[in-house]
């Protein structure tokens, strides 16, 4: 646990003065300004986290680029904590004012003595736990590989696993302090602790005397924060994308809430979805965030905002970039296992019929099928056995987001006969009463345009979750986040219907169940941790898992396999499922691997 805490604070302090020095600079750009009325000034950040986030975003996207000319270790740490000590003298003032007057804030609101619990509790979490399936079949030795050599080519020839490719093992290699003799592995941890902190934010809704609709995805974070708990010791992508979601959707809601009418913001969320796809392709719907600032820059802008809109496209690239480029050498496609994009024709690529079969095994086994000759099963074929072998709270919430999709379609029928009526002239007493159920008119609410908007996209990616590989934990906040949404947009406009004294009766049930809800879900894990409790792991990670290993000779090096089943953990190095499906590509490890002889 000790040893989690020094790594997360040396997360926190680069990625903070990595990410502020970020934001700032965007924020001077003239075509990125804010602007009120006639006048344009530099865009002030509301949120200190929103410095913590672009600094993880950047450091990850360096780790990548790093990872193609070297190893991800030692020298990688240097370059960086150097970039930081001038970054640093170069903002200080403005850093050190910012840190100031947040940590101020913190500590006169009270708020202090919680996170730091948090940081606690997350930092506790992370120290030991299950280890994930599959991060002892591939995520250690993906993380190893760019350890000790940074990008091989064909590396995919000598597992197809580490042919899938995510930006968040290149941050677990930078951040695992390998070159110090142990790996840590506690970056899907603090990922899990930003979104925490995040949800800490619900306490405010004591001050504020109502919800806001972000409560409600907080709401639902927390419950997923739990149910990841005894897991997030595991450097699977599945966690880093899914909490960034949330955390993405939380603050997009925020936005709205408070009425926030510069796009720069929007912008910097949207190219964060962009980030968050280079760790899962699952995220991919969440591009299309990026049309409402696009929408919002030239509805006030027009010509002028189409360098705002470039910059941020480039931005966007820059992000992409490193990813598919480590793609094309380990795999030889441009994004692997996808063959619909068939660039390449590198000798090292994974032959089509391998990445076919190989995309067709992850479609089906997320159907909940291990026969990849189902591939071609009819919807209604797959879609009952899949549903059954849900957990009860998901085929709840599956549920209701197909009882809500009705209301959100007529939502949206009746903003567009608004819109086309047009909403400029006196509505009459009845029609007046229809509009209440639709508007919400208290100030902190989110404008019906604007909910249809998100709500439409957590539709969309459902959609999306469904039609490819509905694994829940590929995408189970795609299965939560649209009737959360929508009920918490009902919820509030019930709440502005009741008077005070009814209010506050609800508010103090309200309070007793969330209160009992954690007070149980804290129990289940103690109830749980207690088995697993090792006194060395309040200083020291748990290690990653190891097991019985065989080896084989090729070409002068030793490569490990295992004796049974298909994981071989973090060590030995290198290690392969089947020493019989690769070829060297030359005499050395670093000349990559080739795909077997025909």
């Amino acid at each position: 646990m000790l040893g989690v805490i020094a790594n997360w604070i040396y997360v926190l302090i680069t990625t903070y003065i990595i990410g502020f020095a970020t934001l700032e600079g965007i924020s001077t750009i003239s075509c990125m300004h804010a602007s009120k009325g006639q006048r344009k000034f530099a865009y002030t950040y509301k949120y200190n986290e929103s410095f913590l986030i672009a600094g993880i975003l950047v450091v990850n996207v360096y780790a990548e680029l790093f990872s193609l000319i070297s190893r991800v270790s030692l020298a990688a740490n240097l370059v960086l904590i150097f970039a930081c000590f001038i970054l640093y003298y170069e903002y200080r003032e403005a850093m050190n004012e910012r840190l100031i007057a947040g940590v101020g804030r913190i500590i006169s609101t009270g708020s202090f003595w919680l996170y730091l619990a948090i940081f606690l509790i997350m930092a506790y979490g992370t120290s030991h736990g299950l280890m994930h399936y599959d991060t002892d079949l591939y995520h250690a030795q993906a993380i190893r590989w760019i350890e000790e050599f940074g990008t091989i080519v064909g590396l995919g020839n000598l597992h197809l696993r580490l042919g899938y490719n995510s930006a968040a093992f290149a941050l677990s290699a930078l951040y695992s302090g390998s070159f110090f003799g142990k790996s840590y592995h506690a970056m899907a941890g603090y990922f899990a602790l930003l979104l925490a902190w995040q949800c800490a934010d619900i306490k405010t809704i004591v001050r504020r005397k109502h919800p806001v609709l972000s409560d409600f995805v907080r709401l639902i974070a927390i419950y997923y924060l739990f149910t990841i708990f005894d897991e997030m010791v595991s450097p699977a992508s599945d966690y880093f994308m899914a909490t960034m979601v949330l955390y993405i959707v939380i603050h997009w809601l925020d936005l709205y809430t408070f009425r926030e009418r510069a796009f720069l913001p929007y912008a910097l969320l949207s190219i964060c979805t962009v980030y968050i796809t280079t760790i899962k392709l699952s995220a991919a719907p969440l591009l299309l965030l990026s049309v409402y600032p696009i929408i919002r820059i030239l509805r006030k802008y027009g010509k002028k905002g189409i360098a705002a809109i470039l910059l941020s496209v480039f931005l966007c690239i820059i992000i992409a970039i490193p990813y598919f480029t480590r793609n094309a050498i380990q795999t030889g496609w441009l994004i692997y296992p996808f063959t619909g994009i068939d660039l390449f024709h590198f000798s090292w690529k994974i032959p089509y019929e391998t990445a076919l079969s190989d995309a067709n095994e992850i479609t089906v086994y997320g159907r909940g099928f291990t026969d990849v000759s189902m591939i071609g099963a009819a919807f209604g074929e797959w879609f009952p056995a899949w549903f059954s072998k849900l957990s009860l709270f998901n085929k709840i919430m599956l549920s209701l987001d197909g009882i809500c999709f009705p209301v959100f379609l007529g939502c949206v029928g009746y903003y567009v006969t608004e819109r086309i009526k047009g909403t400029g002239k006196r509505l009459p007493a009845s029609e007046n009463a229809i509009s209440n159920v639709f508007h919400l008119h208290h100030r902190r609410s989110v404008s019906l345009s604007d909910f249809l908007f998100i709500e439409g996209i957590s539709y969309i990616a459902l959609l999306y979750f469904i039609c490819t590989s509905p694994l829940v934990r590929y995408g189970c906040v795609y299965l939560w986040l649209p009737a959360v949404m929508l009920i918490g947009r009902f919820v509030i406009l019930l709440d502005n219907a009741f008077d005070n004294p009814v209010k506050n009766y609800i508010y103090k049930c309200a309070i007793v169940i969330f209160a009992a809800f954690m007070a149980f879900k804290f129990g289940v894990l103690i109830r749980d941790d207690i088995p697993r409790f090792r006194l060395n792991n309040l200083v020291t990670q748990q290690p990653y898992n190891s097991y019985s290993l065989k080896e084989k000779q090729i070409n002068g090096q030793t490569f490990y396999y295992p004796e049974e089943g298909d994981r071989t953990g973090y060590d030995p190095f290198p290690s392969t499922p089947n020493p019989d499906g690769f070829r060297m590509a030359g005499e050395k490890i670093i000349d990559g691997f080739l795909p077997p002889a025909e």
